[in-house]
């Protein structure tokens, strides 16, 4: 196989802690590893270096204040820099990150102008909302500036082809499988107590709140019920007083924004995992519970739906009464916990990063190659004859 120098090229990356974040650099060492130059496009925070390594990957970080009044875009000399590094370091593809990251869309409009190959993955779905139709619009405008778009999950495939008529892969987030070597503990009394875990952020999108409605009901019957919420994000504070008015203050525990290998670690002491979101792009904490050996019980109709099959390694619930209904079932049969986390664990081999590389550099050099036929096309005047012994030749190549 060819080897390429890529641009991964997002806002969304570390000290950021998220999906994108996590998947981004994944692929990029998995890149690497198979002999692939790999720069991480990113935006810069001040104090942290324009320069960077990490994992043998060159990060480059561009800007580093946001345009007054907001947190999203970069002010203008940030995208005037992603501009020049596009021109000047002959990258053969560019590899966007997220239809909401403006870097990465910003990518894709300067690959366009410049000439260069590009694809962009969607890692999200629009969701339910009165903005729907506007996103969908948007999603339009911005994807045709890339050759190709890759999507997370059979959801958010749906949703892409919608947005666009140019091709869409669907090629899975993956999950690296190494033991966690750092072993933190929970700092809850666990004993005799059903710990029901989530890592989210704390969005309305992400469907924690559901949690905290549903909790009332569920320690009614089971009193010995601890619910963990790892993440951060709006909706914490509110959360936090609204578990503290309700006199639920010793059933819940709020960890804040912790490192990826402390999330593991939590998740390692949970019993029951549990994700309400309608709207999820793939799920990969899903993933995390499952490596985990923890249950899950999540939404249907989203991503999560290409890992669980409901009622054989997990519950995908229609409606947030039949999520509680999972959930209780769930807690008062432990033999179906341990039954359900040793099914699902059997699927993580479709989730490796070796098997996610191979698929991804497929579409790269399906990209390129097209790229360069097109390109000669351009550049030079063809005969009918040499035109068609062009399209032989490319034939015999697929």
């Amino acid at each position: 196989m060819e080897r390429y120098k890529i641009a991964l090229i997002s806002d969304w990356y570390f000290p950021k802690i998220g999906g994108i974040e996590y998947c981004m650099h994944s692929l990029a060492k998995t890149l690497i590893q198979e002999g692939h130059e790999v720069h991480i496009i990113t935006r810069g925070y001040p104090g942290i270096p324009q320069y960077s390594m990490r994992d043998r990957i060159k990060i480059i970080r561009v800007g580093s204040d946001p345009f007054p009044g907001q947190k999203r875009f970069m002010m203008p000399g940030a995208y005037k820099e992603l501009y020049n590094l596009l021109r000047s370091e002959n990258y053969d593809m560019i590899h966007s990150h997220g239809l909401d990251s403006p870097l990465s869309m910003a990518a894709l409009l300067m690959s366009r102008k410049i000439g260069l190959p590009s694809v962009v993955t969607n890692h999200s779905l629009v969701g339910h909302t009165a903005l729907s139709p506007a996103l969908y619009l948007a999603g339009k405008l911005l994807i045709r500036n890339a050759d190709a778009v890759i999507a997370v999950s059979s959801a958010v495939e749906k949703d892409s082809k919608l947005m666009t008529k140019k091709p869409v892969y669907r090629i899975f987030n993956g999950i690296e499988c190494e033991e966690n070597s750092c072993k933190a503990t929970l700092p809850i009394n666990r004993e005799e107590k059903i710990v029901i875990a989530s890592v989210a952020r704390m969005t309305r999108k992400k469907g924690v709140h559901h949690l905290v409605k549903l909790a009332p009901a569920l320690l009614k019957k089971h009193q010995n019920l601890m619910f963990v919420m790892i993440g951060n994000g709006p909706l914490t504070k509110k959360l936090e007083k609204r578990v503290k008015k309700c006199g639920l203050s010793d059933n819940f525990y709020f960890t804040g924004e912790i490192p990826r290998n402390k999330v593991l670690d939590y998740l390692e002491q949970a019993d029951i995992f549990a994700h309400p979101s309608g709207d999820e792009g793939f799920g990969i904490s899903i993933l995390e519970a499952i490596l985990k050996k923890v249950p899950v019980v999540a939404m249907n109709h989203s991503g999560v739906s290409d890992i669980i099959e409901h009622g054989v390694d997990g519950f995908l619930a229609e409606d947030l009464t039949e999520f509680s209904s999972c959930l209780e079932t769930l807690i008062e049969n432990p033999e179906l916990r341990t039954e359900f986390a040793r099914k699902a664990a059997e699927g993580l081999p479709k989730y490796d990063w070796d098997r996610i590389y191979e698929q991804t550099c497929r579409v790269y050099t399906g990209i390129i190659n097209g790229k360069h036929q097109n390109r000669s096309l351009e550049q030079e005047s063809l005969s009918e004859s040499d035109y068609k012994k062009l399209l032989k030749k490319t034939d015999q190549r697929e």
